[in-house]
Parts: C-alpha cells; sequence; structure tokens
C-alpha cells in the first residue's frame, strides 16, 4: 500500500512538472505580439509627432504666422493616442514587477502627455492670437497712418507711424525696452482726444492688436521654451523600453521551457519504458483480479438494479404528490377567480334582462298603436257609402288614437325605453370590458412571447380582480411612461395576479394598494406593489420564495404562490425584490428586463407541472406569503 502511494506521489509530480512545462512553453498570443509592435510604432509616431509640432510652432512663432491645419490634425493625433496605447499596454503579459514597471511608466507617460497637450493647445491660440494682431497691424497700420495725415493730424501720424513699425519690429525681436517704448506710446495716442473723436474704430482696433503683442510674446516664448524641453521622448523611450525588455524576458523564458520540457519529455520516456518492463511481470496477477472482479460485479449490478427501481417507485410517487398539490392549488384559486368573475358578470346580467322585459312591454303597447295608426290610415273613401260616413269614421279613428296615446302615456313609454335601452348599453360595455380584459389577460390567442406595456397589463389585472379587491383596498396608481417588454404576457399577467390578491389577501378591513411603473436604469423596467397589510416578520421573508413555504393555517395552502411567480421573473432574466414591515404592509417590486432573452423554449407550465394551457391562463392567485 505504502509502495502504491509513493508511486502514485510520483507520478503526479511528473505529471505536474510536465504540465507546468508545457505551459510555460505555450507560445506567445498574436494579440501579445501585435500589441507590442503597435506599442512600439504608437510610440515613434509620438515622438515624430511631437517634433513636428514643436518645429511647426518655432516656425509659426519665427515668421509671425498663424499655425496651420496640420499642425491641430498632429495635436489631436497626439491627444487620443494615450488611449490607443491603453489597450496595447493591457494586452502585455508579464509577472507583477513587470507588469508595475509597464504601469508606471504609462502613467508618466500620459502625465507627460496631457500636460503637452495641454500647453500646445493653449500655444496654438496664443500663436495664432499673435499672428492675427501682427497681420492686423501690418494691414491697418498704413492706411491709419495715412487717414490720420488726410485729417491734418501729423504729429499723430506720426506717433502711429512709429507705433506700427515699432510693433511690426517687436514681433520679431521681442526687444523689451522697444515694448517699454511701445506702451508709453500706446498711452500717449490714448490721451489724443482728437484721434478718438475722428478715427475711433480704426484706432481701438490698432491698439488692441499692438497690446495683443507686448501681453503675450514673453508667455508665448516661455511656452515654446517649455514644449521643446518636455520630456515626452524620454517618457516614450522609457515606456518602450519597460514593454520591449517584458516582451523579450517572455520569449526568453518560453525558449528555455522548451528546451527542459524536451529533455523533461525523454527522461519520462525512458521511465515509462521501464515501467512497462515491470508491469509485464503483474499482468497474471491482475488479469486473476479481474476475473473476481468481474464476478463481484455482476452480483453489485443485480443489486444496483432492484435498488434502482425501488428508488424510481419513490420518485414517481413524489412526482405524483407534487403534481396533485399543485393541481388542488390551483384548482382552488381557479374557483376564487371564476366565483369572482361570474359575481361581476351576473350584475349587469341581472338588470340586462330585467330590462329585456320591461322594453317589451312597452314593445306591446307601441305594437298595438303602430296596428290602429295603419288601420286609420289605410281608410278609403270608396270603401264607405258616402263621404260623410269616410269622414265620421277617419275622426273616430283619430280620437281613438289620441285617447290611446294619452291614456298610455306612450311619449313616457318611449322615453324609458330609450333610458333602458342606454342602461343596456352600458351593461354591454360592462361585459365586453370583462371579456376583452379576460382574453387580454391569458393570451391564448396570441404568440407565447411578444411586446408587453405593464401599464395596460396592471389595469386588465385589475378588471380580473375586482371582485377580490373592491371590499378590501383602494387602487392607487403612480404609472410612468415605460416602453413595451419583451416577455410572456399571459406569464406576467400572472405574476400581477398573483402579487395584487396577495396585497388584498394581507389586508384585514380596509387599506391601499399602490401601483407604480418606473424605468429602471436604460434597460429594465420595475412594477412595485404595495399594500398596507399585516407584513411579513423579518425572520421568515427569506423563506417566502421556498416551495411548500406558506402562513396560512393546515390545509389553506400549499405554499407554491410565490416560488411559482419568482421562476416566471427569473425564467425572463428579472428579479423579485421584496420589502416588509409588520404592521406596516408590504412592497413587492418587479423588476424585467425591456429586451429579454426568454423564448419560445423558456420553462413553461408543463415544467412547473400544470395540465394545460386553459389552467396556465386562467390561474388565479398562488401566493401565500404577505
Amino acid at each position: 500500500m505504502k509502495r502504491t502511494l509513493v508511486a502514485i506521489g510520483v507520478a503526479a509530480v511528473a505529471v505536474g512538472i510536465l504540465a507546468f512545462m508545457a505551459v510555460e512553453s505555450s507560445p506567445i498570443p498574436a494579440s501579445v505580439h501585435i500589441a507590442q509592435n503597435s506599442l512600439s510604432n504608437e510610440l515613434d509616431t509620438v515622438a515624430e509627432d511631437y517634433r513636428a509640432i514643436d518645429s511647426a510652432l518655432q516656425s509659426a512663432w519665427r515668421n509671425q504666422s498663424i499655425p496651420g491645419d496640420a499642425v491641430r490634425a498632429l495635436i489631436q493625433r497626439n491627444q487620443t493616442s494615450p488611449e490607443r496605447l491603453r489597450l496595447a499596454v493591457e494586452a502585455i503579459s508579464g509577472n507583477e514587477g513587470q507588469r508595475n514597471r509597464i504601469a508606471n511608466s504609462f502613467q508618466t507617460f500620459e502625465q507627460t502627455m496631457s500636460t503637452a497637450n495641454e500647453l500646445t493647445r493653449v500655444l496654438v491660440d496664443d500663436i495664432t492670437a499673435f499672428g492675427a494682431s501682427v497681420s492686423v497691424i501690418r494691414e491697418t497700420g498704413p492706411d491709419t497712418v495715412q487717414n490720420l495725415r488726410d485729417l491734418r493730424l501729423d504729429r499723430a501720424a506720426t506717433d502711429t507711424f512709429e507705433l506700427v513699425a515699432g510693433a511690426v519690429d517687436f514681433a520679431e525681436n521681442g526687444n523689451q525696452n522697444q515694448g517699454e517704448n511701445l506702451r508709453r506710446m500706446l498711452t500717449m495716442l490714448e490721451r489724443d482726444q482728437r484721434i478718438d473723436a475722428n478715427m475711433p474704430r480704426e484706432m481701438a482696433t490698432l491698439r488692441t492688436a499692438v497690446t495683443t503683442l507686448l501681453d503675450s510674446y514673453t508667455a508665448i516664448q516661455s511656452r515654446l521654451d517649455q514644449y521643446s524641453s518636455s520630456s515626452i521622448i524620454a517618457a516614450a523611450s522609457s515606456l518602450n523600453n519597460a514593454v520591449r525588455e517584458t516582451y523579450q524576458q517572455s520569449v526568453a523564458r518560453i525558449n528555455r521551457a522548451r528546451i527542459l520540457l524536451a529533455a523533461y519529455a525523454m527522461l519520462l520516456l525512458a521511465s515509462v519504458g521501464i515501467i512497462g518492463y515491470r508491469l509485464k511481470d503483474s499482468y497474471a496477477e491482475v488479469a486473476e483480479a479481474n476475473a473476481n472482479l468481474s464476478a463481484l460485479n455482476d452480483s453489485l449490478e443485480q443489486r444496483v438494479e432492484t435498488r434502482t427501481k425501488e428508488l424510481e417507485g419513490t420518485l414517481a410517487d413524489l412526482k405524483e404528490s407534487q403534481v396533485q398539490l399543485v393541481q388542488a392549488e390551483k384548482m382552488s384559486s381557479l374557483g376564487q377567480l371564476v366565483a369572482g368573475i361570474s359575481h361581476e358578470i351576473n350584475t349587469p346580467l341581472l338588470y340586462l334582462a330585467n330590462n329585456v322585459v320591461l322594453i317589451g312591454e312597452r314593445l306591446q303597447q307601441l305594437t298595438a298603436f303602430v296596428q290602429r295608426s295603419i288601420a286609420a290610415y289605410g281608410m278609403r273613401p270608396e270603401d264607405f257609402e258616402t263621404r260623410t260616413d269616410y269622414q265620421k269614421a277617419f275622426a273616430s279613428a283619430l280620437n281613438e288614437l289620441k285617447t290611446t296615446l294619452d291614456t298610455n302615456e306612450l311619449d313616457a313609454d318611449l322615453s324609458e325605453a330609450q333610458d333602458l335601452l342606454e342602461d343596456c348599453v352600458d351593461g354591454l360595455k360592462d361585459l365586453t370590458e370583462m371579456a376583452q380584459s379576460l382574453k387580454d389577460f391569458s393570451r391564448l390567442d396570441r404568440a407565447p412571447v411578444g411586446n408587453f406595456n405593464v401599464n395596460t397589463g396592471l389595469d386588465k389585472t385589475l378588471v380580473i380582480a375586482k371582485n377580490m379587491i373592491k371590499h378590501r383596498a383602494q387602487i392607487t396608481k403612480h404609472y410612468s411612461e415605460v416602453p413595451d417588454i419583451e416577455c410572456s404576457p399571459s406569464k406576467i399577467n400572472q405574476v400581477f395576479l398573483n402579487l395584487i390578491s396577495n396585497a388584498a389577501q394581507a389586508i384585514e378591513d380596509s387599506g391601499e394598494i399602490v401601483l407604480l411603473t418606473e424605468r429602471r436604469g436604460e434597460h429594465h423596467v420595475a412594477v412595485s406593489i404595495s399594500d398596507t397589510g399585516c407584513g411579513i416578520p423579518n425572520e421568515i421573508i427569506e423563506k417566502v420564495r421556498d416551495p411548500f413555504f406558506t402562513t396560512k393555517a393546515v390545509g389553506t395552502g400549499t405554499g407554491l404562490g410565490l416560488s411559482i411567480v419568482d421562476e416566471i421573473i427569473r425564467s425572463h432574466g428579472g428579479e423579485l425584490l421584496i420589502q416588509s414591515e409588520v404592521g406596516k404592509g408590504s412592497k413587492f417590486t418587479v423588476v424585467l428586463p425591456i429586451k429579454s432573452d426568454y423564448a419560445s423554449d423558456a420553462p413553461t407550465d408543463d415544467d412547473m407541472t400544470m395540465s394545460s394551457p386553459d389552467d396556465a391562463a386562467a390561474i388565479a392567485p398562488l401566493a401565500e406569503a404577505g
């Protein structure tokens, strides 16, 4: 026994070493090669862009021109380079130390790039403004001087000419002493009221341009020096070296592992040969042991078969018991639902029947009156001996019609019949609404999965459960505009009916049931059903979803209600949330996805031991807790 254990241990160690070497020698994924190459190329591009941007900015600064679109394109590409590099950096594999080094280098590079990008943005704006100011001075300066001369403001024209010439010269060399002189000249020109009286706009434009040159020259030169001395290239080189060294170390480690794996494989082959030779001598003993095991197996199989049949019988009995419990609960709840609906249907049917009898009585009187009218207006003169006899008979018939009309109050009968017909129409509308609600609730004439509006579903469910609720609770609705969801409408209606029935049963005398719908995030819709009932104790709130758990008296419930509700919601990819406080009420929140993975092959009523689609569509409340 000890030798066997030692052999097993040695074999396990050998296999472990082999597996370790095989893993270590596995090739680097192509994605890592691509990431390393992409990162190196991207860093080279960043360095080239940095040099190009620096050169372009220096050139624009020297020439007092505005940086072109090419500079802006390079700046835009540099701003997005850290995001592109991040994906490549994350793909590089290595040990913890190597990963930390790469992460630190990337963080330094990212910070350096962020600082440089912000600096270039400011430089482009400043140099653009500087170049625009130089252009304004060069373009408007001579015209302004000439206009001053035309106005015979020769002194002002001379000062303005010196200002323009000095500003252009200052833009080229940035002499600070010259800058002070320009500021004094600006002050003198600003004080000359003759200029403001004759050329306020032109001089204001010129003064603004010169002020921009004086204020921004030193700052631009300082920022250019700062950008030129930026450590972008050093940071890029440091990151590139960290990635390259990690990559090269990985390649070297794989090559070493492959060499060791080849040597180890040869050693294992030699060991297997020796072990095979030793096993040859043990074959006879193994054959004898196999024969003995075969005999024991035959006996064991017979015993296992007998035991399996016993277990199958027990399992069949348990399934039959479960089916009976679920069916008993369904039939009980279905009976409650049918009784409530029958009551709601019976009321309009009764006054429809009474109204039909009353309308029939009015119609008999109206029929007799119509027949007399037909007979009266059907008289012809030729049927009488004289014209006088015809007139007397016709006048007598008309008097009888008037007497009948006054005596029987036929006009009142017509008005009453009209009112009765309107009552009948209202009753038929109630019956039609009840029938439509039952149809929409069950959805038996539609696809198992379709678009469903939870607000409409709640309203239809309230019609179905009207008789169960109206003597217990007042309904308060807080509906939001929510999108339709993809689901099995009949099953979601079943969930709503179960939870609303639970809420009504939890209210002993009178209370309130609050229905709330809202959109939760981008992909879900939430339906909350709250009541002011007795509530659920904290010690059992986690058990109410369990099959066969019930708080009802013995013999009045199976405890399958919330278990089935929870199963329906989870099959749609949703979630049932329960909040409750004893003495204050409970809140059940159903969270359902807008786009559901629920399909026609999802758990059906048969999976939950239901016997027919009709039962599934019409099943009434099954919930027990709360």
